[in-house]
């Protein structure tokens, strides 16, 4: 079934780009850390990671994110005979499995990026091709959400490519790419936005 649901997608994103031109956007979301402030931690739940946690991925069309996560248990080290990483189509809700409540309590920066039409059709490419077989497996001294993402947008063309293990070496957690992509939009102007998280938890700061 997502096959096809992945095929419509693709035929409606790239419709839809053709119609605007010689340039998309790919939007970035970046959900942040946090932990329960003291007097909701009986209410609040802690997250993979804490403050160095939350979750990072590309909104891939109107209803959907590119999204990297794992299934089962996380590997300390890559296991490649047994990878536990996965790449997905997440609807809003899926992509915001962080928080049981709505969306709008999940502190939130989406980071747009202007990208040229083959950009665009390269990243399409890219998610059929890491969601038919994912290129890694998701372990703790490995690739997760932030790392993956990095790769990603190196193999479009936004950022700088590098060699996969030192691309999960230095991408540790998602607010290492987000330092980095913040300091980026502010180069080239690329549109921000911010939603504030919910009042119950102590977010993670830029």
């Amino acid at each position: 079934m997502w096959r096809i649901l992945l095929i419509f997608s693709v035929a409606y994103s790239m419709s839809t780009f053709a119609g605007n031109g010689e340039t998309d956007t790919l939007h970035v979301h970046f959900l942040y850390g946090s932990k329960p402030k003291a007097k909701f931690r009986k209410h609040e739940k802690r997250w993979f990671g804490g403050m160095l946690g939350g979750h990072v991925g590309i909104k891939y069309n109107d209803t959907s994110f590119l999204s990297f996560f794992y299934e089962g248990k996380v590997h300390i080290f890559q296991n490649k005979k047994k990878p536990n990483g996965r790449y997905a189509l997440q609807s809003l809700h899926e992509f915001n499995y962080i928080m049981d409540e709505k969306v709008d309590s999940v502190k939130t920066l989406i980071i747009k990026i202007p990208v040229t039409r083959k950009q665009r059709e390269r990243f399409d490419s890219i998610c059929q091709k890491y969601i038919d077989k994912t290129p890694y497996d998701y372990a703790f001294f490995g690739f997760r959400c932030g790392s993956s993402t990095y790769d990603v947008l190196s193999e479009v063309g936004v950022l700088k490519k590098d060699k996969k293990t030192r691309i999960w070496k230095r991408v540790f957690y998602p607010k290492i790419l987000r330092r980095e992509l913040l300091e980026e939009s502010k180069k080239r102007n690329w549109i921000r936005e911010r939603r504030d998280g919910s009042v119950r938890r102590i977010w993670e700061r830029d």
